[in-house]
């Protein structure tokens, strides 16, 4: 589900970020070499964190995902500045979901680096997917008798045959 959820944001941005390359974050990050002339996002799984059961018997938890779109720009405040680019991808991403989910909302947005005129932010975005258990069929014994009662007193006992 994370690879369909990260493909879908990446579709989501490179369909609006034609000056940028828009991509999922690479396999190799420290052989990536930024050659596009104005910059790139990058889309990466960032962490999750599990709610609390909210069922005794079964267990049901949010599953709080948090996305983290590296930013990349040759300068700050032109049309594809990070600045600018900041607010594009925050603008397109907040409020929209995709199946199955929340609808994602920004948790920060942080300068992380310069380095050869190369500026890098990072945006992380998160939203929530219920997790529920794999059923399994428990081996309980089989029931076969029933005693019932009421306001008037108890019934006679039934024989469930199975």
């Amino acid at each position: 589900m994370i690879r369909e959820i990260e493909e879908a944001i990446v579709a989501r941005l490179a369909g609006s970020l034609d000056k940028l390359h828009v991509a999922s974050f690479p396999d190799k990050p420290d052989a990536f070499k930024m050659s596009h002339p104005n910059g790139a996002v990058l889309v990466a799984y960032g962490r999750e964190v599990y709610s609390k059961p909210r069922d005794l018997s079964l267990v049901v938890q949010e599953r709080k995902i948090e996305w983290d779109i590296s930013i990349l720009t040759r300068n700050l405040r032109t049309h594809v500045g990070a600045y600018d680019v900041l607010d594009a991808v925050r603008m397109l991403l907040t409020g929209w979901r995709t199946e199955g989910c929340s609808k994602l909302m920004p948790v920060r947005a942080e300068f992380i680096d310069q380095n050869q005129g190369v500026w890098t932010h990072v945006l992380t975005m998160t939203h929530t997917i219920t997790t529920v258990e794999c059923h399994e069929e428990e081996d309980l014994p089989a029931l076969k008798r029933v005693n019932t009662a009421d306001d008037y007193g108890t019934t006679d006992t039934e024989t469930i045959n199975g």
